[in-house]
């Protein structure tokens, strides 16, 4: 027959001490932290038979190695009073051990001791921090001085909600803290979340009981539309300009060449606020990374020379890589010259063949020579152009100019006037003046018009006939 105990433990729907058969054997040890309960006690199983004592033992056994669902209960009670514990609100995660402890003076014939441990968690104050257990945060400084906050904690469970439902509802407010602490004048983006769910349940589904979570932060310096510095739809953006521009040489001084650069924009589309990454460039990226060009290059004149638009379905991000042409601020309307001049020589001589034995003999007369200077040249022009006449009118000013020089050491043909003819000296015999109209850039958006000019100019020498004092054939010099 059991003997009554003043003290008696109930776990979930097991009760031993009191009036039960499994008497409590001395104290319970009861040891609690911040975020910890251990509660350890020995119970003695006596009985009648050795059948009794092995259904009572295995009884005990099954019961103490569960653990507890939502809303059963650890009670320790002592006379009229208790300490009630709540599975999933004022304990989490209960757990229960048993040894037979194999003492020789409590484990004889018909009785057997037992040492059962229970173990669980305990929740925050509900009431203070919406369960919110614990967090640390990490600060790391780029070498540009970017600050990227790493936070750390753990929700509980509590009256009010899970684990989960607490992070969910709660941990935006609680960042958002520590953020402004941290520097209020930063503007933060989240650009990593993880978060995680036990397997402890309710009647009607999961019911975590903790929730370990990770978030990342990263400080925004550079805004991601035109409008924005932290635009919702965008997250974790990349923006760099490359400028590609290069020098391979011209025909002339203080020639300005055609620029281009190189945008890449990179970035996640926030799912939770649309899926239509095409939407998102045309309406916001694209329109940025034009007057991010402009403001950055400040071009007399620019075109998109080439665009290419990435969009990543299954991880909902984009990449932009796009090419700008342009003129820079300050220089002339000319973008490129290549000009040459050549020498052609080319000769006359008359043979008149002897009648004798040998065959290969003539008699070698001059007959006459002929001395060219062709002239050549290409420029690339801002705007539009027309070709030039200069035998029948001289050259008109106009953006391109005209062949004044100097190429080498030559002062080029426009330095004259071709439409007069000299009798000693170089004259125009033949000219070709070519322009080529051309559109740089993506037809949809702003244009480069340019001019290409192809010119060729040959001019002839000539001697008067007669004594004379030669001039120098090629004529003067820079």
């Amino acid at each position: 027959m059991a003997i009554p105990n003043s003290i008696q433990i109930s776990y979930g729907s097991t009760t031993v001490g009191g009036s039960t058969p499994y008497q409590l054997h001395g104290p319970y040890i009861l040891d609690k932290s911040f975020d910890q309960l251990r509660l350890v006690f020995d119970v003695i199983i006596t009985s009648a038979s050795q059948t009794g004592l092995q259904s009572l033992s295995e009884d005990l056994e099954d019961a103490f190695r569960e653990r507890l669902t939502a809303g059963q209960r650890l009670i320790i009670g002592l006379g009229g009073s208790s300490w009630t514990y709540v599975t999933g609100q004022s304990l989490l995660r209960p757990r229960a051990s048993i040894v037979k402890s194999g003492n020789p003076d409590t484990d004889r014939g018909l009785s057997r001791a037992y040492t059962i441990t229970i173990n669980g968690e305990l929740p925050a104050d509900a009431s203070i921090d919406n369960g919110l257990r614990d967090i640390e945060l990490q600060v790391e400084l780029s070498p540009s001085r970017q600050q990227t906050v790493t936070m750390r904690g753990v929700y509980t469970a509590t009256s009010s909600g899970n684990a989960v439902q607490n992070y969910e509802s709660n941990a935006d407010g609680v960042a958002s803290s520590y953020l402004s602490a941290i520097d209020n004048q930063a503007t933060w983006e989240l650009v990593a979340e993880s978060y995680s769910m036990d397997r402890e349940k309710n009647n009607s589904g999961p019911a975590s009981h903790i929730c370990t979570f990770t978030r990342q932060y990263i400080q925004l310096l550079f805004n991601q539309t035109e409008d924005a510095l932290d635009d919702p739809q965008i997250r974790d953006h990349r923006v760099t300009f490359t400028d590609t521009s290069s020098y391979p040489g011209d025909g002339q001084q203080d020639i300005f060449r055609l620029h281009r650069v190189i945008a890449n924009y990179d970035c996640g589309i926030n799912i939770e606020q649309t899926q239509d990454i095409k939407s998102v460039y045309e309406n916001k990226v694209r329109p940025h990374l034009l007057a991010l060009f402009e403001s950055n290059f400040e071009p007399q004149v620019f075109a998109v020379e080439d665009e290419r638009a990435s969009y990543d379905h299954t991880g909902n991000r984009m990449a932009v890589a796009m090419q700008m042409v342009f003129q820079p601020s300050g220089g002339t309307d000319i973008v490129e010259v290549s000009q040459s001049v050549a020498v052609r020589e080319s000769r006359t001589i008359d043979y008149t063949p002897i009648h004798e034995d040998d065959e290969f003999a003539y008699e070698v007369d001059l007959g006459w020579a002929v001395l060219e200077r062709i002239w050549q040249r290409t420029v690339i022009a801002i705007g539009s152009e027309r070709p030039a006449l200069r035998i029948s009118e001289r050259p008109s000013s106009n953006v391109v100019g005209g062949f004044i020089g100097p190429v080498g050491s030559l002062q080029g043909p426009d330095n004259r006037d071709g439409t007069s003819l000299v009798r000693e000296g170089w004259n125009i015999v033949a000219s070709t003046s070519q322009v080529t109209p051309q559109w740089i850039g993506n037809p949809d958006d702003e244009q480069i018009q340019v001019s290409v000019l192809t010119e060729n100019v040959t001019e002839r020498y000539s001697r008067r006939p007669g004594p004379r004092t030669r001039s120098p054939i090629l004529g003067p010099t820079s």
